[in-house]
């Protein structure tokens, strides 16, 4: 009898944490109208992405925010930098000297941080850039794990003293990754990603583990959201911010659901697949993402 209360009682706290308790939280420093269009990497094409000079181009478009990777160098610099490789190396192995001279327009975290303070009121996220669990072995896999844990507690740490805590979101696919900087800084809203290309294992194709790390936000890939997916993160006060939305017809489509984000890689062709949808965007009443 005593174990199957003990056993009852567990599963309703965990019914409690999963549902009645996760509630996604606003970001009050975010003054744009929803949808929010955003700068996925800044821009990509016409300047090197997740650089310095990418990231103004996006925001002096009139875009609403900027999206962008950081991992960690070997010598603890948090620089933008999207894949995991960079002539053949893994970022993490690269001292930030060393990895300033093969890529252009090499930014840091900080300088990203420096640079949207100039533009008061829009959105930044920032994707922590972890290896994927699922392409590695055990031995790399904790290796990896450990990294992350590193990473997310340096990134917690420069954006608890950045002074945007209020319009910052942190992303992940990586929930181990988004469970430690929820541990290291539980005021910073977090936004759990997800894909739903076949070479992804399937648990990892759905957002099942959002709920658990009680995000404030999803961020699928665009061919995953459907009306039940936004209707699902409105009943949880979540924002849906979709990626990468390249194609106008698709832009359209999701502002059509009532989606709060859009990230794409040209930001005048979304700002004009967004007026052409009869979306507004630029600044507004306050409406956090």
């Amino acid at each position: 009898m005593v174990m199957l209360s003990a056993v009852l009682m567990s599963a309703a706290l965990l019914v409690l944490w999963r549902g009645l308790l996760w509630r996604g939280r606003s970001l009050p420093g975010v003054r744009r109208e929803l949808p929010l269009l955003v700068g996925h990497r800044g821009v990509r094409g016409p300047l090197p992405e997740n650089g310095l000079r990418a990231f103004r181009m996006a925001l002096d478009h009139g875009l609403d925010g900027v999206e962008t990777d950081v991992q960690r160098t070997r010598d603890g610099v948090l620089v933008l930098v999207h894949d995991g490789e960079v002539d053949g190396v893994g970022v993490v192995e690269w001292r930030f000297r060393q990895l300033r001279e093969r890529v252009d327009d090499l930014t840091t975290l900080d300088e990203l941080l420096a640079l949207v303070r100039e533009y008061p009121g829009v959105w930044l996220n920032v994707e922590l850039k972890t290896l994927a669990l699922h392409d590695t072995g055990m031995a790399r896999a904790i290796v990896a794990a450990l990294r992350a844990n590193g990473l997310a507690r340096a990134v917690a740490r420069a954006l608890r003293g950045s002074g945007l805590e209020d319009r910052t979101t942190v992303s992940s696919f990586d929930p181990l990754a988004l469970a430690r900087l929820r541990l290291e800084a539980p005021t910073l809203r977090t936004a759990y990603l997800w894909s739903d290309e076949p070479n992804v294992p399937w648990p990892m194709r759905t957002p099942w583990p959002a709920g658990w790390l009680h995000v404030d936000a999803l961020h699928p890939r665009w061919s995953s959201v459907d009306a039940e997916l936004v209707a699902y993160g409105r009943r949880r006060a979540l924002a849906v911010n979709a990626w990468t939305v390249n194609d106008p017809d698709e832009v359209r489509r999701l502002l059509a659901l009532g989606m709060s984000g859009i990230m794409a890689d040209d930001p005048a062709a979304l700002l004009r697949a967004a007026h052409a949808a009869a979306v507004s965007p630029g600044a507004g009443p306050e409406h956090a993402p």
